[in-house]
């Protein structure tokens, strides 16, 4: 499943707003509910001095998010930054982007050599760099024809499970997405 994470970035705080903002120069927030909002400040050796806000989420298929999906999580971006941040509610946001994300319908990565030669190490399901390093180091293992105990955890993974056909699985799936934004709508 081709799924689309979304974040907007505020501009370079100025010393106002670093002063309102206060705190440790670089933290991180992230929510216990998956469709919850992350929340992250940066410093200078990141990106400079922001504040970067994560949530919404939509599968897409064809892998390319329109211009009014971003858009659309920019405004959520916008509500989500001003009710935490009150005091920097006009701190506009200076980017806003889609981040692809690949997840399997039953929650496994895909790990296997596709025909003789090329292998493929896949869907991190969310877990970002930890299980897609790990299913790298199983596909490595796999074309040095070795065995290690990353590659038998993957190994004894089942397959991924089938999706529902189009267009019900864009349909169901961003609904899906929808309402769990809403459920942890205030995290």
């Amino acid at each position: 499943m081709h799924v689309f994470l979304y974040a907007s970035m505020t501009v370079e705080l100025d010393v106002e707003a670093l002063s309102s903002l206060g705190g440790q120069p670089r933290w991180g927030i992230t929510p216990s509910d998956p469709m919850g909002t992350t929340m992250r400040r940066i410093d200078t050796a990141q990106g400079g001095n922001r504040v970067i806000t994560r949530t919404c989420a939509s599968y897409l298929p064809g892998m390319v998010p329109s211009k009014s999906a971003v858009d659309r999580a920019a405004k959520v971006h916008r509500r989500k930054f001003a009710d935490r941040f009150p005091a920097m509610a006009d701190v506009p946001m200076e980017y806003s982007w889609a981040g692809h994300l690949c997840l399997t319908w039953n929650g496994v990565s895909v790990m296997s050599e596709l025909e003789p030669g090329p292998f493929s190490a896949c869907c991190c399901n969310g877990l970002g760099t930890v299980r897609s390093t790990l299913t790298g180091i199983a596909a490595a293992d796999m074309l040095l024809n070795r065995s290690s105990k990353i590659s038998a955890h993957f190994m004894a993974e089942p397959e991924p499970s089938k999706l529902v056909p189009s267009p019900f699985a864009e349909i169901g799936a961003n609904l899906y997405f929808r309402w769990k934004e809403w459920r942890a709508r205030e995290e």
